[in-house]
């Protein structure tokens, strides 16, 4: 896929499972970042990907997901938004995650991190996933 980076965003090296990786700095040291990844087919599922980011969150598994549905141009997407402690630094976290489902690939993009930088860049992540051209 190819996708505008959105200002203010950092690329950083992408780890493992990642195809890309970016960072955001908010006030004060306070840090976001958005993760986007890929699996084929259904990667897994919608609701066992929500409970790996619940468990990230320190929260525990739910059987029903609740999204939103997100207006894309190719495929079908939807948004979770999950607020919990995040469960490396123990520190407050929020969570939107867009996950695309395409005929054959499952994209899972996700913003994470200080509820304030999450709340103030969750318009330009949306426009971000919404702009990639697969």
């Amino acid at each position: 896929p190819t996708w505008q980076v959105p200002t203010g965003c950092q690329e950083v090296p992408a780890g493992q499972f990642l195809v890309a990786k970016f960072t955001l700095a908010g006030d004060g040291g306070a840090t976001a970042a958005v993760n986007v990844s890929s699996s084929p087919g259904d990667g897994g599922g919608l609701a066992a990907n929500v409970n790996r980011w619940r468990g990230q969150l320190g929260l525990a598994p739910v059987v029903e997901v609740l999204t939103t549905p997100v207006q894309i141009s190719d495929g079908k997407a939807v948004r979770v938004d999950i607020d919990g402690t995040n469960a490396q630094t123990g520190k407050p976290a929020k969570l939107i995650g867009i996950v695309v489902t395409q005929s054959d690939r499952t994209w899972f993009y996700k913003l994470m991190g200080d509820p304030a930088v999450v709340q103030s860049q969750q318009n330009a992540f949306i426009q971000f996933v919404q702009g990639v051209k697969y």
